[in-house]
């Protein structure tokens, strides 16, 4: 980034920000000490973001933790409006879980990783199971994977480079190499399927949601081995995705036409 550009960003702002996603995480609730040390700020600076979040109400205090109120709820009202793609998605969502019987997500790319934005649950609630808004590695979720087959030569190689690919368990493609071998083959096929790439036991299959010619999303059906194969993921459960990706994409150009108003 540019020196100009670097000097029309406000440091106190990005500061509160990253004080705020702080608490992306399981825990229910941080001491100052915790936050500090994930966001790599001084506690004082913590404590006076902290104290400025209290005043507008979304945060809290109790015996010394900190956790968000319903308040925080608003700051992201706005992405979720009628003509947004997880309010399009929901009708389409239920429809897969009712055809396969398993749990239904939309997510989309964040530099490498996946942000889910929209999800369905089977009767059959899965282990570890996702919420909106959790993020998870897009090398290690074929969400992520799907997605990640959507971006430019440049784009990918600009996201590699920036970064270390964690394995998170013995199938997980860890290696740049490896990965842009599976990424040409999902471009091939137009979906992935992921086999305990991020926890053990766990399974998914993900097509992307393209509009106007470019990837506005990703949705997948989620799964164990005990249920789901690479043959019945494939086979079954993917078409169903890839019908469901079709309307979505479709319902979502014509919620917003302003966007897509070249591609109509």
């Amino acid at each position: 980034m540019s020196e100009e550009r670097s000097r029309d960003r406000i440091q106190s702002i990005e500061r509160a920000v990253e004080v705020l996603r702080a608490f992306n995480r399981q825990e229910g609730s941080l001491s100052v000490a915790e936050i500090s040390a994930r966001v790599g700020l001084a506690r004082p600076v913590v404590r006076r973001i902290l104290l400025t979040f209290a005043h507008l109400g979304y945060v809290e205090s109790t015996n010394g933790s900190w956790s968000l109120t319903p308040r925080i709820l608003e700051l992201g009202s706005g992405y979720f409006t009628a003509s947004s793609l997880p309010e399009i998605s929901y009708t389409y969502m239920a429809e897969v879980v009712e055809r396969t019987g398993e749990t239904c997500s939309i997510g989309v790319l964040d530099g490498l990783e996946v942000i889910h934005v929209a999800r369905v649950e089977d009767r059959r609630p899965l282990p570890d199971s996702v919420r909106v808004g959790n993020r998870l590695p897009a090398h290690a979720t074929a969400i992520g994977k799907v997605l990640l087959a959507q971006l430019s030569e440049p784009e990918l190689t600009g996201l590699l480079a920036s970064t270390t690919l964690e394995a998170y368990t013995p199938h997980t493609v860890s290696d740049p190499a490896g990965l842009r071998e599976r990424l040409a083959r999902v471009r091939e096929r137009g979906f992935d399927v992921s086999l305990e790439e991020l926890n053990p036991g766990q399974v998914a299959v993900a097509v992307p949601i393209v509009a106007g010619g470019q990837a506005v999303g990703a949705i997948a059906a989620s799964s164990t081995t005990v249920r789901e194969t690479e043959q019945s993921l494939t086979e079954t459960v993917m078409p169903v995705l890839r019908t469901a990706a079709d309307e979505i994409a479709r319902a979502y150009r014509n919620a917003n036409p302003q966007v897509f108003r070249a591609d109509r």
